[in-house]
């Protein structure tokens, strides 16, 4: 009896153990995204604090990529790069690319004049399927590369921010 309880002891152990390994891998501790793409895996973009999902670009209606930005207006971080990304708004590629900036907390899409109160259906879709965890910031160029955070809050640096997002929609426009 005692070597039945012993081997079952060692069963759900093993078990758990699976279960750990899975979830790690499923979650990025091995520094691995599953997030999007052909393969399932996002890589580093050279030069870039972005990922590349793989993913074909999301465009509008007119064939413009999608360039958003996810963020609350209760979330430090969010409200420490605010102003930096919707300066892409004023920028001389603001004809080619669909800037938006949403607020999930209000809904309002800060780069309009306009005051939103939703989030529309197929917007959120894109933030839920690059960022399932929903964590924010939340940085969506064209589908085809994220980034879930800052890139260089630490160093204070919202020029390298900045030129971050111009050098991904450079490669996003090709």
């Amino acid at each position: 009896m005692v070597a039945i309880k012993k081997s079952t002891l060692w069963i759900l152990l093993f078990a758990i153990l699976i279960v750990i390994v899975i979830a790690a891998l499923l979650t990025g501790v091995f520094g691995l995204r599953t997030t999007g793409g052909v393969s399932g895996i996002s890589t580093p973009v050279q030069g870039s604090s972005f990922l590349n999902t793989g993913d074909k670009i999301i465009t509008d209606s007119e064939g413009n990529p999608y360039v958003i930005l996810f963020s609350t207006t209760w979330c430090s971080h969010c409200v420490w790069i605010k102003d930096t990304f919707d300066i892409l708004a004023q920028e001389d590629f603001a004809s080619k690319v669909n800037i938006q900036h949403w607020e999930l907390d209000t809904g309002d899409n800060t780069i309009t004049p306009e005051i939103e109160t939703q989030v529309p259906k197929e917007i959120l879709g894109i933030y839920e399927k690059y960022n399932p965890q929903g964590s924010i910031p939340t940085f969506v160029f064209g589908g085809k590369y994220f980034r879930v955070g800052n890139g260089y809050e630490r160093q204070g640096d919202l020029n390298a921010e900045l030129e971050d997002f111009r050098f991904v929609i450079g490669k996003l426009l090709g």
